[in-house]
C-alpha cells in the first residue's frame, strides 16, 4: 500500500536554516525559504565541520506515515553525534542522535533539529591524466524522504576549498585594480592587457585549473602602469607586447588541457616569444628606462609562469 505524503507549505517543508562553524560556533550562512533571503558572511569549505539547525513545518498529519531526514556529512571530529532534537516532544522514531538518520511520525507542528557533521575532505579537487581540477560542488547535506523514499526537500551548500578560496580573493582583489587603473590615467593598450588576462584567468578557473588562474593573475601589476603623458610612443611600443602576451597566455591555457606529452612545444612557443620580449626591451631602454623596467617584470613573471629559467 502506497501512503502518500502531503507538501507542508507552498514553499516547501524546511522554512529555515542557519550554519556555524562548529568550533569557533561563528555564523556562516543563514536562509529564510519562506522570503527567499539568503545572507552568506563566509564561504563553506570541504573538510570542514559545521552545525546545521533547520526549521521543519509539517502542515498537515498524516496516519502511518513514517518521514526521515538523511545527512551525507561525515562524523565531526568534536561530537558523537549527528543529530540534537530542539523540539523535544515531536514524535521521533526509534531516534539515536548517532545514526545518520532521524526518523518522524507526520504530525502537524514544527521541528527543530540541529545536524553536525564534516563536509567530505576533496570533493573540490580531481585528478585527471596527471593534472589536477579544483571546481566549486553544490553539495547535498540534507534530505528529507517520505514514506516511500521520494524526495520531499533538501539542503545544499555551494563547497570550495582553500585553492580556490584563494583565487576567488586574488581575482576581487585584480578587479579593483583594474577598476583603479582605469580610473589614473594608464595607457589603454595596458588596460586591454590586464583585461583580457583577467578573463584568460577566470576561464582556467572555469575549467578547474585553478592553479594556472592564480599564476595568470600574479603576472598582472599596477606598481609603474604606463601613463599617457605620451600616448603616440607608448601605445606604438606596448601594443605588441600585449599581442604577445594575450596569445601565450591563452595558448598556454589551451596547452593545459591536453596531454602532457604536448608540454615541450608549449615551452618552445614560450621560450621564442621571451626572447622577443627581450629584444624588445632592449630597443625601449634606449628610449625610456621607466618603461624598459617595466615590460622586464612582465618578462621575469612570465617565465616563472611555465617555468621557462
Amino acid at each position: 500500500m502506497t501512503i502518500p505524503s502531503y507538501c507542508a507549505e507552498e514553499g516547501g517543508w524546511i522554512l529555515w536554516y542557519k550554519v556555524e562553524d562548529l568550533k569557533t560556533k561563528k555564523l556562516i550562512l543563514e536562509k529564510d525559504l519562506i522570503t527567499g533571503n539568503e545572507k552568506i558572511y563566509e564561504s563553506i569549505f570541504s573538510g570542514a565541520e559545521y552545525n546545521v539547525t533547520i526549521f521543519f513545518n509539517i502542515a498537515v498529519t498524516v496516519p502511518r506515515s513514517v518521514l526521515k531526514i538523511n545527512t551525507s556529512l561525515e562524523r565531526a571530529s568534536l561530537l558523537d553525534r549527528f543529530w540534537e532534537l530542539h523540539t523535544k516532544d515531536y514524535p521521533v522514531v526509534n531516534y539515536n542522535p548517532s545514526e545518520k538518520v532521524v526518523r518522524f511520525n507526520q504530525v502537524k507542528g514544527n521541528l527543530t533539529i540541529s545536524m553536525y557533521g564534516r563536509i567530505p575532505q576533496n570533493i573540490t579537487e580531481k585528478t585527471f591524466n596527471g593534472y589536477v581540477f579544483n571546481k566549486a560542488v553544490d553539495y547535498i547535506v540534507l534530505e528529507l524522504r517520505g514514506p516511500n523514499d521520494e524526495m520531499l526537500d533538501n539542503i545544499s551548500f555551494k563547497v570550495i576549498d582553500s585553492k580556490i578560496n584563494e583565487y576567488q580573493n586574488l581575482l576581487r582583489s585584480k578587479e579593483n585594480d583594474l577598476k583603479n587603473i582605469k580610473n589614473q590615467g594608464v595607457i589603454s593598450s595596458y588596460v586591454k592587457l590586464y583585461e583580457k588576462m583577467l578573463n584568460q584567468a577566470k576561464v582556467e578557473a572555469e575549467m578547474g585549473f585553478v592553479d594556472n588562474a592564480i599564476k595568470i593573475l600574479n603576472l598582472l601589476s599596477i606598481e609603474g602602469a604606463p601613463k599617457e603623458p605620451t600616448p603616440s610612443i607608448l601605445e606604438i611600443l606596448f601594443y605588441p607586447t600585449v599581442l604577445i602576451l594575450v596569445g601565450v597566455i591563452a595558448f598556454t591555457g589551451f596547452m593545459f588541457q591536453r596531454s602532457r606529452g604536448k608540454l615541450n612545444y608549449t615551452l618552445m612557443v614560450v621560450e621564442e616569444q621571451v626572447k622577443e620580449l627581450e629584444g624588445l626591451g632592449v630597443r625601449l631602454s634606449k628610449i625610456d628606462k621607466n618603461i624598459s623596467s617595466n615590460l622586464e617584470g612582465i618578462k621575469d613573471r612570465l617565465k616563472r609562469l611555465v617555468g621557462v629559467s
